[in-house]
């Protein structure tokens, strides 16, 4: 008997269980049943691209984002409170894929509320809308609820419609987004053909500089970027200021953060301490204004767009550093290839160097000229260093100790005048004054450069080095080894 007892438990049991797994599969079979004769593919369609004329999003406290469209369907241009925004300025993968959920998002159910009583949903008071203003003048419209109890998705009703939808989470995901993901991070990727100028304040050092864009230089391989520094003096940029001002033309924030301007001083925008100014060939001027470092990021805003940002220093290299560190450091430029004579003075001396070299660049070729006072400089100690590029080098290898861009120095008292005439027949000359007793002004062109060197470029003996000599003991050396030469052009120094 208890065995018969046991089993009818066990049967009643597996019968109550068949009962609630026949419920769940009825329900579920209801439900599918139902999506599936109202939406096959289990997307809302209610308002297409191509009959849109604008697409906005209301949210909590007034918060409104509206995109705009022309008649091809692409965006032209969005707002955010307000403010408005070019397409230029967006980020058009990003922004067309919030038009594709916010248009067409998908559902896992749909129903009737019971009474048509959608308040206990969020319908009373909906978080979200979402407004689709079409060509024909017709507006259709579909509010958003609260999120379900498990957040997997959200309660929806299209304007008309007496049904509750719930929709996929990731209509909620789009409709929370901040507009600053909407964002272009490039303020601006202008090529360098585009731009004119650049130039830039450091209010930390009080220092600035002011660079030409010209033409690429074409290499026979690559475009090579070419620009010359103007300000304050003509020279050559550096390799870090060259990375600085490619980095410049292609300015690519980190993030966009919204500051109020009654917050500035926090963010140290209220007192900017850079200050970018490009201008390009149209005639527009585009400026960029940069806080100092700030908990490891640049704060700042552009002139061309209307959103505060933050960058990290990584992105614009060299940005705080002297005008001085970022041009080329040596006082005069010259090549082997593109200086064809070098006429110096020192100490009532002057000596005269010829260059002509043929048409492969070669130096050690026989047809290539290198001549001191019009006798061949092309000689070499046993190492095959040669004694006329030692001299050659101490010229144009003559490094900047320092810059004073604040005195007034006159020219006057010159120890040495150096000329230096290029196959363009650009001329340069470059006079030493002196400046107390180790060191030289240096003008060039008549000009004070702002550059001071050590007294040592001129009169320093390296010994048997062969590098590392002033002008003047280079010279000496030189001239020595042309007197005292083998008939193979070979002299070491006793």
């Amino acid at each position: 008997m208890k065995e018969m007892k046991k089993l009818g438990i066990l049967a009643a049991v597996f019968g109550a269980l068949v009962v609630i797994l026949l419920i769940v599969l009825i329900a579920q079979h209801v439900k599918k049943q139902r999506l599936d004769d109202k939406n096959e593919d289990h997307t809302v369609h209610y308002a297409e691209l191509e009959e849109l004329k604008s697409l906005t999003v209301e949210g909590p406290e007034g918060d409104s984002m509206i995109i705009r469209f022309d008649e091809a369907q692409q965006v032209v241009s969005a707002s955010h409170n307000g403010t408005d925004y070019e397409a230029r300025m967006l980020n058009t993968v990003e922004i067309d894929s919030a038009v594709s959920t916010l248009l067409h998002f998908s559902l896992s159910n749909r129903f009737v509320p019971e009474g048509g009583d959608a308040g206990k949903y969020g319908f009373s008071n909906p978080q979200y809308r979402i407004i689709a203003d079409k060509n024909d003048g017709t507006q259709s419209s579909v509010s958003v609820g609260d999120l379900l109890g498990d957040k997997s998705g959200t309660y929806a009703m299209v304007s008309g419609s007496d049904e509750i939808l719930v929709a996929d989470y990731a209509l909620y995901q789009c409709l929370t987004r901040d507009f600053e993901d909407y964002l272009d991070r490039y303020i601006f990727n202008y090529e360098r053909s585009e731009i004119n100028e650049i130039s830039f304040e450091n209010k930390t050092t009080d220092d600035s500089w002011t660079v030409k864009v010209n033409p690429d230089h074409d290499t026979g391989i690559i475009l090579e970027p070419d620009y010359d520094c103007t300000y304050p003096m003509q020279r050559e940029p550096n390799n870090t200021m060259i990375n600085l001002l490619e980095a410049i033309r292609q300015f690519r924030v980190t993030q966009y953060i919204p500051i109020a301007k009654d917050n500035y001083a926090a963010y140290g925008l209220d007192d900017p301490q850079y200050i970018i100014h490009l201008r390009l060939m149209s005639g527009e001027t585009v400026d960029v204004y940069l806080s100092m470092e700030i908990s490891g990021y640049y704060y700042g805003y552009a002139s061309n767009n209307p959103s505060t940002f933050c960058i990290e220093p990584a992105n614009l290299p060299g940005l705080t550093m002297r005008s001085y560190d970022l041009i080329d450091s040596y006082v005069i430029h010259g090549y082997l290839n593109d200086v064809i004579t070098v006429n110096a003075t020192i100490k009532d001396k002057t000596f005269i160097i010829d260059c002509m070299l043929n048409e492969s660049y070669d130096f050690y070729s026989a047809d290539s000229i290198f001549q001191l006072d019009k006798r061949n400089a092309k000689v070499y100690d046993s190492n095959g260093e040669c004694y006329g590029l030692m001299l050659f080098g101490s010229i144009f290898n003559m490094p900047v100790s320092r810059v004073d861009y604040d005195v007034k120095p006159e020219l006057s008292n010159v120890e040495a005048t150096i000329t230096v005439t290029k196959i363009t027949s650009e001329t340069t000359t470059l006079k030493l004054v002196p400046c107390g007793d180790h060191e030289f002004y240096c003008f060039i062109n008549d000009y004070y450069s702002g550059f001071i060197v050590d007294r040592s470029v001129l009169y320093k003996d390296n010994g048997h080095e062969m590098s590392g000599f002033g002008v003047w003991d280079a010279y000496l050396l030189a001239t020595e080894a042309i007197d005292n030469k083998s008939a193979s052009d070979v002299y070491d120094r006793p």
